[in-house]
């Protein structure tokens, strides 16, 4: 299975789940990836304005909130209440902070509120997040533990994610036996990789040779010149000049 493949595997039940919550029991497998597929789409390109925002603001790979923020606004997750002009034109109109009284709090509580003008996309963002309609989609998924009532806190049973549920139906043995070295399960431990039918036993052994074979080569390439310098220093010249014969 190719890495894309893997990941649109892995990125299928999440589709259905959001699908479901949003009321939808049942679609056609080319409806479904299709969905997927754009879903992807999406998820790249706000990876690649994230990566190129932090690059051009502080030519890092490292991105930060900032650059995350304005990613989510140039992909249109955001949706500022101004534009840009339109915001400059606003700062420059607005009376200063400074012309506030400080005594009588006016000055605290209007900078309050433009830093809630300033952050209304973002809070409108994590409002959503955090309503009732992902709540729902963390339910049917199985990451959202809802309050157990009486009977449900007698009989203790414990709710798990969907992933988790197929690693253990798929696997006899056990999750970490079967998944390990995976994307799905814990690193493998580093093992030596032997080759058959040549010189070598391992990798390691075969780069070591490889890198003594270079420094000898190196070594007798600097005692040639070495020699070809002593023997040019020896050598008398071709023509002497006759003088007073």
């Amino acid at each position: 299975m190719s890495t894309n493949a893997l990941f649109n595997t892995l990125l299928r039940p999440a589709v259905l789940h959001i699908l479901r919550a949003a009321g939808f029991h049942s679609a056609k497998s080319s409806v479904v990836d299709t969905l997927v597929d754009l879903t992807a789409r999406y998820l790249l390109l706000l990876a690649s304005h994230t990566a190129q925002n932090a690059y051009v603001g502080h030519n890092e790979s490292t991105p930060s909130i900032t650059d995350v923020r304005l990613a989510m606004q140039q992909c249109g997750l955001l949706t500022p209440a101004l534009t840009a002009s339109e915001e400059i034109w606003k700062e420059m109109l607005r009376r200063p902070l400074e012309e506030y009284d400080e005594d009588t709090g006016a000055r605290a509580k209007e900078a309050k509120r433009r830093d809630a003008e300033d952050t209304e996309d973002v809070t409108t963002f994590i409002d959503w997040i955090k309503g009732d309609y992902n709540k729902e989609i963390g339910r049917i998924a199985g990451t959202v533990k809802p309050l157990p009532t009486a009977t449900e806190a007698l009989d203790a049973v414990e709710m798990e994610d969907y992933l988790n549920t197929l690693m253990k139906k798929h696997s006899k043995t056990g999750v970490d036996a079967r998944f390990q070295g995976t994307v799905l399960g814990h690193p493998a431990d580093p093992r030596p990789v032997k080759i058959e039918g040549g010189p070598v036993d391992s990798i390691q052994e075969w780069c070591r040779k490889t890198r003594e074979r270079a420094a000898k080569l190196a070594s007798s390439a600097d005692n040639q010149e070495q020699s070809n310098n002593v023997i040019d220093t020896t050598e008398q010249p071709g023509d002497v000049v006759m003088e007073n014969q």
